[in-house]
């Protein structure tokens, strides 16, 4: 008869979203918890399914997500029931690596990532994962300090927002008010070239439309253009 085979300790790649979980279901405990509960507060985005296999093999839920009633306890007590709860639920669901290692709590990660992967025959990649998983269950049970990186996700502060905002504000160019070229002068002068700032020339055309009358004769024709060279032309 085969022996049955051991279950694999299960992993997160995200390893903020078991702090996040513990922190929501201290608040409340919902009879399941599923991917839908997750998304809700949004833990784990696109990784539930890592959270729930964590929460599966401390024996928090069954296997269809149910909550187990006298496994999930010390979720409603104060921070030291909370944490020796769990401490004896990583005990129950680690206790192959308690038996080879009754330490384990404060054994270095390195050392817990050769005994992973020796035990589930994993990569060096998931015996990581599964050694720094373990580590922040254990942590959160009162051994040790948690890495950087498996601090929930913070909120923006006051005081943060106050000081993206100004350096979105310096980091806005200044509208330059100035006009590309200069205006005319009183006397209506737009023809010849002027200097605008900075010392550069500009040029300024402009067109002239003229609605000659249909009945006119050659002076009144005269007259028009004569009166356009005296004004605009001069």
């Amino acid at each position: 008869m085969l022996a049955p085979r051991l279950r694999l300790a299960p992993w997160t790649p995200k390893l903020g979203a078991i702090v996040q979980v513990f922190e929501q279901l201290r608040k409340s405990v919902p009879s399941n918890i599923d991917a839908d509960y997750l998304r809700r507060f949004n833990i784990a985005p696109a990784n539930e399914s890592y959270v729930i296999a964590v929460l599966r093999f401390l024996g928090i839920i069954d296997e269809d997500g149910n909550r187990i009633d006298e496994q999930s306890d010390y979720l409603y007590t104060n921070a030291d029931g909370f944490q020796s709860g769990l401490e004896r639920a990583i005990r129950t669901a680690y206790s192959r690596l308690f038996d080879d290692m009754n330490d384990a709590l404060q054994v270095e990660r390195e050392n817990l990532i050769h005994w992973f992967r020796a035990a589930d025959k994993t990569s060096e990649l998931v015996g990581k994962r599964q050694a720094s998983t373990f580590r922040t269950l254990a942590v959160l049970a009162g051994n040790g300090s948690l890495p950087a990186r498996a601090n929930a996700i913070k909120k923006p502060t006051a005081a943060s927002d106050n000081a993206r905002k100004k350096t979105s504000k310096r980091s806005t160019p200044k509208r330059n008010d100035t006009p590309p070229f200069p205006a005319p002068n009183e006397a209506g002068d737009t023809g010849s070239p002027e200097k605008a700032q900075g010392g550069h020339e500009v040029g300024l055309t402009v067109r002239i439309e003229v609605n000659l009358p249909s009945g006119g004769d050659g002076a009144t024709y005269d007259a028009i253009f004569a009166s356009i060279k005296k004004h605009l032309m001069s």
